[in-house]
């Protein structure tokens, strides 16, 4: 489905206002860019119904929006984050980072690809599907723009204890996948793991247990923790050992030290046992402490379902897994399963660096083929 150069004007409109409210994380703060969108997009007069929801993180209010249209029964779910990651370094930036300077058809700025340009793919979507009587007559289209992703996803959290998550039919995550279409995604284990040895006199470490070289041996038993299997999409399970802290002074032998730990695990590979193995490591005469600070399960959606077919068929695009998390990980459990694809413009190899963009033809693209898959799959 094509859309027409006034949406295409107006989708612009909408990207650049996006990316010209900044919305680091931290602090995180989304109240701006939510009332430019109930005020200038989801606008009651035409159909749409907004509730705005708040809560706390360190001290910061935090406001998360869904918005709705449709007065059919069955229910779809629109997905995008509303936080980007910090700056950084402003000199490395060939344009302000918030000013969604046009160039060569792309889109500069923070947060242009991750996420704001699928948030206005999925916006394009639902203003060409209201005007769509037997859609909205047979379907509710449900956006949800959530706080805090980038750090912790509070917001995601607090959407998906609410009753409009239940029993929907698909939800559609508009990350940069460059037009690939996500239908996995890694879970995340964190382990910080501390070894306690003994302190001796820097002269003497025979009268101590260095707990810096305690660390050193365990690390092949940490590498054994996870188990031979493969995804045919995701590939293997990963670690990556991202932080040490030990010691205190060059002449004490350090009797503490502490490793932070990233699993990156595919479904084949169980959480719990990966923690089991974690608490079985054991090293004399040190003493070891296992600590899970974050945990994420992996997802994999049915590759056969019709809307999933459908997009394949019509995009010609690859399926891929995600090797990292997002919002879908806290709308989607065990025990409601919803049908998922990850799919919108811009490269994530361009995400979280100095010069973002994102490619305005895939912004629109985007919105076309979701539009088609959409319109093929639900209106039999």
């Amino acid at each position: 489905m094509e859309i027409t150069n006034s949406l295409k004007e107006k989708l612009l409109y909408i990207l650049k206002n996006l990316i010209q409210i900044p919305t680091e994380n931290p602090p995180g703060k989304t109240e701006e860019v939510v009332n430019f969108l109930v005020k200038e997009v989801f606008k009651e007069e035409e159909g749409f119904r907004n509730k705005i929801i708040t809560h706390m993180k360190n001290g910061v209010k935090l406001h998360n929006l869904v918005s709705k249209i449709g007065s059919g029964k069955k229910k779809i779910l629109l997905s995008g984050h509303f936080d980007v990651v910090p700056v950084g370094d402003q000199t490395k930036w060939s344009y302000p980072p918030f000013s969604a300077k046009v160039v060569d058809n792309r889109v500069y700025g923070r947060g242009s690809a991750d996420m704001k340009g699928g948030i206005t793919s999925i916006i394009g979507v639902m203003k060409l599907l209201e005007s769509n009587s037997h859609f909205m007559e047979n379907y509710e289209l449900i956006f949800l723009g959530s706080a805090d992703e980038e750090a912790g996803m509070t917001g995601s959290e607090l959407l998906s204890k609410k009753e409009f998550i239940n029993n929907a039919e698909l939800i559609i995550i508009a990350e940069p996948t460059n037009l690939d279409i996500g239908v996995a995604e890694k879970g995340v284990l964190w382990a910080t793991i501390r070894v306690i040895g003994k302190s001796a006199h820097g002269s003497m470490p025979q009268e101590g247990h260095n707990a810096i070289e305690g660390i050193f041996k365990i690390i092949p038993k940490i590498n054994n923790c996870l188990e031979n299997k493969s995804n045919k999409i995701l590939g293997r399970s990963t670690i990556n050992i991202g932080k040490i802290h030990g010691g205190t002074k060059i002449n004490i032998v350090p009797d503490y030290t502490e490793l932070e730990i990233d699993f990156r695990l595919i479904p084949e590979q169980e959480h719990e046992k990966v923690i089991d193995n974690l608490r079985e490591i054991e090293l004399e005469p040190y003493s070891i402490d296992v600590e899970i600070t974050n945990s994420l399960h992996s997802l994999l959606t049915d590759t056969n379902h019709p809307f999933v077919q459908n997009l394949k068929n019509i995009t010609n695009s690859e399926f891929i897994g995600l090797s990292y998390a997002t919002d879908a990980c806290k709308y989607i459990s065990p025990t409601n399963f919803i049908p998922f694809v990850i799919f919108g413009p811009g490269d994530p190899n361009n995400v979280h660096k100095p010069n973002e963009w994102v490619q305005l033809e895939q912004v629109f693209q985007t919105t076309e083929l979701l539009t088609e898959a959409l319109i093929k799959t639900y209106l039999k």
